[in-house]
């Protein structure tokens, strides 16, 4: 009893080793099943490694050494995609000696070409020199069409080491060949390839040349799916030079055509870089919807291999209770064996689900801790916006009202004294302190406006606005001699929350105008050091100083030490009489 081979019937699959076992199989049935599709064999792995070892077997006993080979051949590419690479390894050597044997010269092109890409996570150095014996053993025969695959792949590893000029040129080779066969389907492919390097090697007009072109070729052919590769292949190139805008473009359209036509890999990856442009652009709440959309799509593809996965394995139940009526005409032993494959097949079904399930829960979990983190993040966002335009608010009307009000105070006096003669000495000197107190007010205002409209202050900020009034101190100061030192080892960059920059400037105008007001001194100076995680600021005079034991500190200096505590820092003063004054200064950095 023969039956004919039929490429995608289950009914064969699970009936071909009681045929094989009856009949002893051609050359062209062994071939039949050695040349299944690639997809197939990937998509039904278990059974068709079965079926092949049985299939080697047949041929061995025939003695068809090629159909040997191509079934080890065959065995080794199925191992590789279930990670079995030691069986991989094994019987991808066996395919080749007897190849060698042979001296069977395009299949060890293709052998040599497929082991060695399949090795370049493994050893690179050995997937260089099995590729390399494909290449010069397609060119010695001039074997164009092995030789196009190879030299693509060839070009793969080149760009794994960042040899991105071999890589070029392996690619280009495979696109020569393309070109001369007028592959419409494969030349797009090389060019993006191509066009991918060259924005590894930041020539970017050379690799958006190269997209147009495989673009044209995919208008022209119409080609639904790869316009919507290309879109994403610009996307990326946009990406690439900065340029978000057109990126977030391309991707959208790109998205657009890939759920269109049901490109469901494509989608996922179009939602996934939208998610994560909208989110560098900080459009929270776009990002949002384009990650759910991602893990939506993604959660989709897994439940389709889930249910693909759970009808295969239904197929092979029912398969098996039909097998296992055949055979219980033969024995008893036989009948028993069948039903503890079909109670090891429910069981793998159980498995598979519970761990499916299981792994869908987590990326779910993983899902709302994302959502979480961006509704956090959008909400701190309004809230700093809304204390930013209340600062902004307030600080305008600081400057357009009470900074308009104090100028027209200090004009009025003005006019007043050179508008009238003013004979009483007494009054004019008292108008004068009036203008002077006024003018300090607004640089008071100003130096307030300064801090508010700002959420960090920069230390070469704070050190500008300190040097600015130790000058302004200089001025208005007769026979006293200021100095300002800051630690070289501090640097610029530096920041300070607003609060804390504001209260720091504050203490340190107060303790200079102090020393100016009260010390007696001739000699003031400011000194800014680093010290372990944080600062030290002193304020020292050559004063007359005063007893730190017997007087109650006025509010000038309670208000200092207030101001400090509530930026986590610590002040302390150190005076003796006739011997100055010190204020020290301790804050951390942060």
């Amino acid at each position: 009893m023969r039956f004919r081979l039929t490429l995608f019937c289950f009914v064969f699959f699970l009936t071909g080793s009681f045929v094989f076992a009856n009949t002893l199989p051609g050359k062209k049935e062994i071939d039949s099943i050695n040349n299944l599709p690639f997809d197939y064999k990937i998509a039904n792995t278990s059974k068709t490694i079965k079926l092949t070892l049985e299939n080697v077997e047949k041929a061995r006993k025939i003695k068809y050494l090629k159909g040997v080979a191509d079934g080890y051949f065959s065995l080794g590419l199925m191992y590789y995609y279930q990670g079995k690479y030691d069986k991989n390894t094994l019987y991808m050597l066996k395919a080749i000696r007897i190849y060698e044997q042979q001296n069977d010269i395009a299949s060890l092109v293709k052998v040599y070409g497929d082991y060695g890409y399949q090795l370049k996570r493994r050893s690179m150095p050995q997937a260089v020199a099995y590729m390399n014996r494909a290449i010069r053993l397609g060119e010695e025969q001039k074997m164009k069409g092995e030789l196009r695959a190879v030299y693509d792949n060839y070009g793969v590893l080149k760009e794994m080491q960042m040899d991105l000029d071999s890589a070029l040129y392996f690619y280009d080779k495979a696109l020569k060949f393309k070109e001369a066969d007028k592959d419409e389907l494969g030349i797009p492919y090389s060019l993006n390839k191509i066009a991918m390097v060259k924005i590894m090697q930041k020539k970017f007009a050379e690799a958006k040349q190269l997209f147009d072109s495989a673009y044209a070729i995919r208008v022209k052919m119409d080609d639904k799916i790869g316009m919507a590769e290309n879109l994403n292949f610009y996307g990326h190139y946009y990406k690439a030079i900065g340029n978000t805008v057109e990126a977030i473009a391309n991707f959208t359209k790109a998205l657009e055509l890939s759920k269109k036509h049901d490109y469901k890999n494509l989608t996922v990856e179009n939602y996934q870089v939208l998610s994560e442009l909208y989110e560098g652009n900080k459009e929270y709440e776009k990002a949002l919807i384009h990650y759910k959309n991602h893990v939506r799509y993604k959660d989709s593809i897994q439940n389709l291999e889930l249910r693909t996965k759970q009808a295969e394995l239904d197929i092979e139940y029912e398969s098996e209770k039909k097998e296992k009526k055949i055979l219980l005409q033969k024995t008893s032993l036989a009948q028993k064996n069948l039903w503890l494959l079909g109670a090891v097949a429910l069981l793998i079904i159980s498995v598979l689900m519970g761990y499916l399930f299981f792994n869908r829960q987590k990326m779910k979990n993983k899902q709302m801790l994302r959502e979480n983190e961006l509704k956090e993040a959008l909400q701190l966002i309004e809230t700093q916006n809304q204390l930013q335009e209340q600062r902004l608010l307030i600080s305008r009307d600081l400057h357009d009202n009470i900074g308009a009000q104090l100028t027209f105070i200090i004009s009025s006096l003005d006019n007043l004294k050179y508008g009238f003669t003013i004979e009483d000495e007494k009054l004019n000197s008292r108008l004068s302190g009036i203008s002077t107190f006024t003018r300090n007010t607004i640089m008071e205002l100003r130096d307030t406006i300064w801090a508010m409209n700002k959420d960090e202050i920069a230390f070469s900020d704070l050190k500008t606005r300190i040097a600015n009034f130790i000058e302004s101190a200089k001025t208005a100061s007769h026979g006293i001699q200021f100095d300002f030192e800051i630690d070289a080892g501090i640097p610029d960059a530096v920041t300070f929350s607003s609060l804390k920059g504001i209260n720091l400037y504050r203490v340190i105008q107060e303790a200079i105008n102090n020393s100016i007001k009260y010390a007696e001194a001739t000699h003031i100076t400011v000194k800014i050091e680093k010290e372990g995680a944080g600062f030290i600021i002193r304020i020292s005079d050559n004063g007359k100083g005063f007893d730190s034991k017997t007087p109650t500190f006025g509010n000038g200096i309670n208000n200092m030490k207030k101001r400090i505590t509530e930026v986590g820092g610590m002040l302390s003063i150190h005076t003796e009489i006739n011997n100055g004054t010190e204020i020290k200064i301790q804050f951390p950095e942060k």
